[in-house]
């Protein structure tokens, strides 16, 4: 099933900049390059390095190429894969991100459009929006998650790892079918509505950023690095988990996951 690894992707700061260090200093083959992406040949592989600043994709992926994702999603049930996601046709074929028995994430790509040499591929579906290539598994219920957002009243900048956003996730997936969305999908369902400009406005976020000295701002600006950028990603991820670790060991007293994530919105704004 698994042909070869195709492409490996690793998002960088300032693309031009890692271009010329991948190539210049590294010795790295440019293959092809545009203002998002940069194509890299591996020396003993025909497999490539993929460089990226598109907060759309993934920090770091590895894409396995496959004959055909639309046939493996066809044969999903005795291959025991989980679909995250049905096939979306990317710019040579088709793409995909499923899970084996074990819970392990696994991206799939195929060559059954027609391939174009001039096109860097990065197994994003055209069209895709402020979380794509991210798990999503459940269609938004705007109208539900609309009422529990005025019902917990607490804007959604307040929200995370708050008693509040636990009512409003328990009430939002408590109906739904299995599988049920995760905190995570919950949280970027809440996001994406806002950026439709389809979530109430609550106002301003009830709980202060808590005091810190300067120093240790920095250092949390410093922890975050470019994903400063991208705060509204990092609630309910792993990432996240581990920069409350990281930033709680530079403290005298341990800050809450929501005290962290106050200090986050506040550093990106």
């Amino acid at each position: 099933m698994l042909r070869k690894i195709d492409r490996m992707l690793v998002r960088v700061p300032n693309l031009d900049a890692a271009v010329r260090y991948y190539r210049d200093t590294i010795g790295l083959s440019l293959l092809r390059h545009d203002a998002r992406l940069a194509n890299f040949k591996l020396a003993d592989t025909d497999a490539e390095l993929v460089l990226h600043s598109d907060p759309d994709l993934p920090d770091q992926a590895i894409y396995y190429l496959v004959d055909d994702v639309r046939d493996l999603y066809s044969r999903r049930a005795d291959l025991r894969l989980t679909f995250i996601n049905p096939p979306a046709q990317v710019s040579r074929g088709y793409s995909a991100t499923v899970k084996d028995p074990f819970g392990n994430i696994l991206m799939l790509l195929d060559r059954t459009g027609h391939p174009s040499s001039k096109t860097i591929e990065d197994a994003k579906p055209p069209g895709s929006t402020l979380f794509a290539g991210i798990e999503q598994r459940s269609p938004t219920n705007r109208d539900l998650l609309s009422k529990l957002y005025v019902k917990v009243a607490r804007t959604a900048d307040d929200l995370p790892y708050t008693p509040h956003f636990e009512t409003l996730f328990t009430g939002y997936i408590k109906d739904l079918p299995d599988p049920k969305p995760t905190r995570a999908e919950v949280w970027r369902h809440l996001l994406n509505m806002r950026k439709a400009g389809k979530l109430p406005k609550l106002g301003e976020a009830r709980s202060p950023a808590p005091e810190i000295s300067p120093e240790h701002r920095q250092s949390l600006r410093d922890m975050l690095s470019t994903d400063i950028g991208r705060r509204d990603r990092l609630p309910y991820s792993p990432r996240f988990d581990q920069l409350v670790d990281q930033f709680n060991k530079t403290q005298p007293k341990p800050l809450s996951p929501h005290l962290v994530w106050r200090l986050v919105a506040t550093l990106a704004k």
